[in-house]
C-alpha cells in the first residue's frame, strides 16, 4: 500500500488550516461609521488616528499611509532625491517591488547576494558594490528573518548612504529593543492581502526625519506640501500656494484606514502567536534533523513571520528532489509549500528591459540587465534548498505543528516510494 499521501496514501490533515485576512464585527463596524461622513478620502478621521497609532507602535515620528508597498518604496527614494544616475544596493533574492521602484525613478538596482543562512542581504558583498554613484542601500527583512543591521548601518554611515527598510514581512518584529521600521533613515510596510497586517491593498512609510516626512506627505499627495495642524488637531488641508513637487495621488481611503484600525486592535496576539509556534517548529525541526530552520538574528527581540521557511538537502532525503519534496508536504498537510522568491536576475516578475519607459539610453539599458548579476546564494535558494509556507500556517495551534514536523519525517522515513 501507498503510504504518501501524493501517492494515494492517507494525508497527515484532515482538517482545515485558519484563514486569513481575520475580521470580525469591529472592522464592520468602523466601516459603516464612516459612510454617512462625506469624507472617504484625503486624510479623513480615521487616516489620521491610524497615521498616529501606527507612529506610536513604530516609535517613529512620523508615519505616512499610501496607496501600496511598491509605490511606498518608489516615494521613499523620490524623498531621498535618488533618481537618474544613481546606484542603488538591493537584495538579489525579494520580490521584484524592491528593484522595481529604483527603475521607476530611473535609478540602476544593483543586486547583491544574500546569506545562506537568512537570505538576508549579505553584508560583506554590499561594500564590493558600492561605488560612486550608490546612494542607498535597500534591506529586505525576509520572511523570518531581521537582516544584520548592526554591519549595515555601520557600512551605510562610513559611505554616506542612506538606508530604507522594506519591512513588508516584518510588522511586530523588534530588534535590539527598537521595532523594525525605526531602524534606519526611512522604512517601508505592505499593506497588501497576505501580509501580516493588512487591509486588503495599501502601504505605509515611517521615519523620524521631519523633511523627508514633509517630502513624502506631498509626494503621495498630487505634489501639495501639507500646512500644519488645523485647530482641531487634523491635517486635513492643503496649502494652495508654491513649493509643489511633481507627483501623483497615491493616497489610501477612509476604508482601508477602518480596516488598519481594526485590524490593529488584534494584531499584537497575532505576532506572539506566530513566534510561538514558528519557535515551537523550529526546536522540532532541530531535533529531526532533517530540515534547517532559518537564522534568527542576534539581537532579535521579537521575530514576525510572513513565511516559515527551512532550508533542504537532498542528500539527506536519499536524492529526493526538492520539488518533489515540497508537493509531498503540500500533499500531507493540504497546505501549500513553495519555493522562495525567484532572484532576481532571472525573475519572471521583474522584466525591465520589456518596458519602453526604462529604454532611456544604450548605457541604461546594459545597466538595468538583471542578468548582468551573479547571485550563487539566492539561486541555490530558490533551485535547491527552500521550502516556504505562508504564516497563517503559524495561526494554528501547538499540535498543528507537531503535524508539519510529523509530515517531514513521514516523507524521509517513505522517500523510497517516491523514488
Amino acid at each position: 500500500m501507498k503510504k504518501l499521501a501524493m501517492n494515494g496514501g492517507a494525508p497527515i490533515r484532515k482538517t482545515k488550516w485558519p484563514l486569513w485576512p481575520v475580521a470580525d464585527a469591529r472592522e464592520s463596524e468602523l466601516l459603516d461609521s464612516i459612510l454617512g461622513e462625506g469624507k472617504w478620502s484625503y486624510n479623513g478621521k480615521l487616516e489620521t488616528q491610524f497615521r498616529g497609532l501606527w507612529a506610536d507602535y513604530i516609535g517613529t515620528k512620523h508615519a505616512i499611509p499610501v496607496a501600496n508597498g511598491t509605490v511606498s518604496l518608489q516615494l521613499c527614494l523620490e524623498a531621498l532625491d535618488i533618481g537618474f544616475g544613481d546606484e542603488v544596493i538591493v537584495p538579489g533574492l525579494t520580490w521584484q517591488a524592491t528593484a522595481a521602484c529604483v527603475i521607476d525613478v530611473n535609478a540602476v538596482p544593483v543586486f547583491v547576494d544574500v546569506e545562506e543562512d537568512s537570505w538576508c542581504i549579505d553584508p560583506k558583498q554590499i561594500e564590493a558594490a558600492i561605488t560612486a554613484r550608490t546612494k542607498a542601500i535597500i534591506v529586505v527583512h525576509l520572511y523570518g528573518t531581521i537582516c544584520d543591521m548592526d554591519a549595515i548601518l555601520q557600512i551605510a554611515d562610513r559611505h554616506g548612504l542612506y538606508v530604507i527598510e522594506d519591512a513588508a514581512h516584518q510588522h511586530g518584529s523588534v530588534f535590539k529593543g527598537k521595532k523594525i521600521g525605526n531602524l534606519a533613515h526611512v522604512a517601508s510596510f505592505s499593506l497588501q492581502n497576505s501580509k501580516v497586517f493588512t487591509c486588503g491593498e495599501g502601504g505605509v512609510i515611517t521615519t523620524n526625519d521631519d523633511d523627508i516626512a514633509e517630502k513624502l506627505d506631498a509626494l503621495r499627495n498630487c505634489g501639495r506640501r501639507p500646512v500644519k495642524e488645523t485647530q482641531d488637531g487634523h491635517t486635513g488641508n492643503y496649502a494652495i500656494v508654491g513649493n509643489f513637487i511633481q507627483s501623483g495621488n497615491y493616497r489610501i481611503t477612509e476604508f482601508q484606514a477602518a480596516v488598519l484600525l481594526g485590524q490593529l486592535e488584534k494584531f499584537e496576539p497575532q505576532v506572539e502567536l506566530r513566534e510561538r509556534n514558528a519557535l515551537h517548529l523550529n526546536k522540532l525541526i532541530n531535533e529531526q534533523g532533517l530540515l534547517k530552520p532559518m537564522r534568527r538574528q542576534e539581537g532579535t527581540d521579537r521575530q514576525s513571520y510572513f513565511n516559515i521557511a527551512f532550508r533542504y538537502d537532498e542528500d539527506l532525503f536519499k536524492g529526493l528532489h526538492i520539488d518533489t519534496f515540497r508537493r509531498a508536504m503540500s500533499a500531507e498537510l493540504d497546505y501549500p509549500f513553495t519555493a522562495c522568491y525567484q532572484p532576481l536576475n532571472d525573475c519572471e516578475l521583474y522584466s525591465p528591459l520589456t518596458k519602453k519607459r526604462h529604454q532611456l539610453s544604450e548605457e541604461y539599458t546594459k545597466q538595468i540587465d538583471p542578468k548582468r548579476f551573479k547571485l550563487k546564494e539566492a539561486e541555490r535558494a530558490y533551485k535547491s534548498t527552500s521550502v516556504c509556507a505562508h504564516h497563517k500556517l503559524l495561526l494554528g495551534t501547538g499540535s498543528d505543528m507537531e503535524q508539519v514536523a510529523e509530515a517531514v519525517q513521514k516523507i524521509w522515513d517513505n522517500a523510497s516510494e517516491i523514488l
